[in-house]
């Protein structure tokens, strides 16, 4: 492809239409999420990780999702809140434009964020009339990136039910499955730290559930409370606790019924984080809290792990939902906690012989909605803790998770149904040979303690803020560059063209000044894309308009360092016809190339792949020799070199 300027003769608006069409229907997952990185006042703006898929206009939620200190002594106060930071906070904005990876907003942000403490961008689709044909979901929060868990829409005129909307276990991971091999019984009345095995002063611990405060290094384990996520269970086979939100977690049950580690070191249930937001003053909304696993250290079949008991519970995640009018036809709407499974159980979601783990706790559903018609089901229940048992024994059963929020702006009338509930204390079950004592009692396990349904919900959302002062006259907007396969491509859209007398191109490498790489006279009103093949790196690159009456203005450099370069695994090296390429785990285009010694292109190759773990190139046309490949994927380059015979 040579360069060249590509224009497309739509509005911003028009490119836009398939986000604000009327009468679309939508399923699955519709938001997107976007990992921040930085913010950068100057512009009031954020930078991320990736800003694939967003358009100025966009609208979207900024929300922080730790951020908490927590007590972390070796007492029974490891796990309190000590402060709260800037977890929680969050609020509304639209996309004025770009400047590179930089994200600019339309207002002035309402709230201080720290982006080294998981802090997303999620995106949010904007419709007129829509239909929910299929259930509606988050994609799964992942503690790694900081990112998902949250469902997110507006509408300007009807949402209409035909399906329900879920976030249910989407918000914060139970604790694992997790087994103690070695040394059932000796210390373990340890509120925090745990070590994995026998070896270490600290023994028999179970991971805690997660919650608004990260865990802390080499205290991930134990009874201790992890904010609102529930402590493990310590030996010997306690159940863990309840995750948290509104409502707390549930205590996880002792061990009894035998002359073998008898133990009252159950995992704490979740604090509750009433009093930290969910108030106008105060506008603070919270993933439902993990629940803690059980401690386990049998083995299900005698043999095999992962143990006989249960991990914690998923939290409930986020759904916000704002339209004039929301037809629920019967539907259901939910942020509901969920227990944990062990996929090696009969019943998986029921320990055996060791401790059971803590039910999630519910989340959060926020409605901003002027019209209800026909019935609607909206629910942020905590889940119930694990029920237990084996024979004679009497191990601990699980706390159950505290129930969410439901929060609501105007009144809410009879015909919406609202669930917060939290979730029961998991008991031991029936075990009719053998009749325990304990069976069909909790055994010291507690339930959660219910969520809240409010009104009084408001959007928070900034002052407008001169965003068109930042991009270069009221005339360029997105002003954006990407790598690709071929070069680096740039784009930028024009408004108000009849005021430019041109548009330049300059581009600066190394310690050399910028240079003029392309000139547009008569510019257009559109968008235009210029892609700079084969450049070296660094580079920067700007551009120039120039108005009618001579005056100058140039648009914020775009810097592009060089490329980090992943070795490529390829297999059998020499090889004779087919050659195996191991790719990362992902989805979306990649991009083959493969160069003899002299450095020309002899293969081109384009592919759609879906989480592959690897791809196959058949080579038998190619003469021997010795090749180099690459592999362009996800903006990363891999490098492999290969011996054809």
């Amino acid at each position: 492809m040579k360069p060249g300027l590509y224009i497309i003769s739509l509005s911003l608006t028009a490119c836009l239409f398939s986000i604000n069409s009327k009468g679309q229907t939508i399923s699955g997952i519709v938001n997107s999420y976007h990992q921040v990185t930085d913010f950068v006042p100057l512009y009031n703006g954020v930078r991320l990780q990736n800003v694939s898929g967003l358009n100025a206009g966009n609208r979207v939620l900024i929300i922080q999702m730790k951020g908490a200190t927590i007590d972390e002594t070796q007492s029974a106060s490891f796990g309190a809140v000590t402060g709260i930071g800037q977890a929680g906070l969050y609020e509304f904005a639209t996309i004025c434009g770009f400047l590179n990876d930089t994200v600019i907003f339309e207002r002035e942000f309402i709230n201080t964020y720290d982006y080294t403490k998981s802090v997303q961008l999620v995106y949010v689709p904007v419709y007129t009339d829509v239909t929910i044909n299929g259930t509606l979901l988050a994609q799964e929060w992942n503690p790694a990136t900081g990112t998902g868990g949250v469902i997110a829409i507006e509408a300007t005129g009807t949402v209409t039910m035909n399906a329900g909307i879920s976030a249910d276990s989407a918000g914060y991971k139970g604790g694992g499955l997790f087994m103690n091999a070695t040394n059932r019984c000796g210390p373990r009345s340890n509120w925090y730290y745990s070590l994995a095995q026998s070896s270490g002063t600290n023994l028999g611990g179970a991971p805690k559930g997660e919650g608004i405060a990260a865990f802390i290094s080499n205290k991930e384990y134990g009874r201790g409370k992890q904010a609102n996520g529930g402590g493990g269970g310590n030996v010997d086979e306690t159940g863990g606790g309840g995750g948290s939100n509104f409502g707390a977690g549930g205590n996880g049950g002792q061990k009894s019924n035998t002359t073998f580690c008898n133990s009252t070191t159950y995992g704490q249930g979740g604090a509750t984080l009433s009093s930290f937001g969910y108030t106008a003053g105060n506008n603070r909304i919270f993933f439902g809290g993990g629940g803690g696993c059980g401690e386990m250290n049998n083995y299900y079949d005698g043999v095999n792990p992962p143990g006989a008991g249960t991990p914690g519970g998923d939290g409930g995640g986020i759904v916000f939902i704002k339209c004039n009018q929301l037809i629920g036809n019967n539907q259901t709407i939910s942020a509901n906690g969920a227990q944990g499974v062990n996929p090696f159980q009969i019943v998986k979601t029921e320990g055996s012989g060791d401790g059971g783990g803590g039910g999630g706790a519910g989340g959060v559903v926020l409605l901003d909605v002027a019209t209800y018609t026909t019935s609607l089901n909206v629910q942020a229940r905590g889940a119930n803790g694990s029920s237990v048992g084996f024979q004679n024994a009497c191990p601990g059963p699980g706390g159950g998770g505290g129930g969410g929020v439901i929060w609501y702006s105007g009144t809410l009338p009879g015909t919406v149904i609202t669930n917060v509930t939290a979730g029961a204390s998991g008991v031991i079950k029936n075990a009719p040979s053998h009749n325990p004592p304990c069976e069909g009692l909790p055994n010291g396990a507690a339930a959660g303690t219910n969520g809240i349904v409010q009104s009084g919900f408001q959007i928070v959302e900034g002052t407008l803020f001169n965003c068109g002062g930042i991009l270069p006259f009221g005339s360029l907007k997105n002003w954006m560059g990407k790598r690709t396969p071929e070069g680096v491509q740039l784009s930028w859209t024009i408004e108000q063209a009849d005021a430019l007398q041109e548009i330049a191109l300059e581009k600066k490498q190394a310690r050399g000044g910028f240079v003029t790489i392309k000139t547009y006279l008569q510019p257009q009103n559109g968008n235009s894309v210029f892609l700079d093949e084969g450049t070296a790196f660094p580079a920067t690159y700007r551009l120039m308009l120039k108005l009618k009456t001579g005056a100058k203005e140039y648009a914020a450099q775009l810097f592009f360092d060089r490329q980090k370069v992943k070795r490529l695994n390829i297999y059998p090296n020499p090889v004779m016809d087919e050659l195996r390429i191991e790719l990362p785990a992902a989805r979306g285009k990649i991009f083959i190339a493969l160069f003899d010694y002299t450095g020309k292109q002899v293969m081109k190759k384009e592919l759609d792949i879906n989480n592959q773990s690897y791809t196959i190139l058949q080579l038998g046309h190619l003469t021997a020799g010795t090749y180099t490949i690459r592999v362009y994927m996800n903006y990363e380059l891999y490098i492999g070199k290969m011996v054809k015979q």
